[in-house]
């Protein structure tokens, strides 16, 4: 959950960066924003969905691998409790 935080808050950081200083990284190699496009809201709302998809993709990824050592602790904690009845 917190990697998820935190990579939101690094795109959303590079967006700001990326936009009011007028450098580009184009780090995942889209075409560059037309300069026309460049302030428009629709624009800035449709990159902040993407981070926020990515942020969403990257929970969804952890949860399901903590899954399996949640329960493997729970089962040994009941087993030890069934043994000490």
């Amino acid at each position: 959950m917190y990697a998820a935080v935190f990579t939101l808050h690094i795109l959303l950081l590079r967006f700001f960066i990326e936009k009011f200083s007028g450098r580009t990284m184009n780090l995942f190699g889209q075409d560059p924003i037309l300069p026309s496009d460049k302030h428009n809201l629709k624009v800035y709302f449709v990159e902040w969905l993407r981070y926020l998809l990515v942020a969403v993709a990257i929970i969804v990824v952890a949860v399901p691998e903590g899954l399996p050592l949640a329960v493997m602790i729970t089962l040994a904690y009941s087993v030890k409790k069934m043994l000490i009845d």
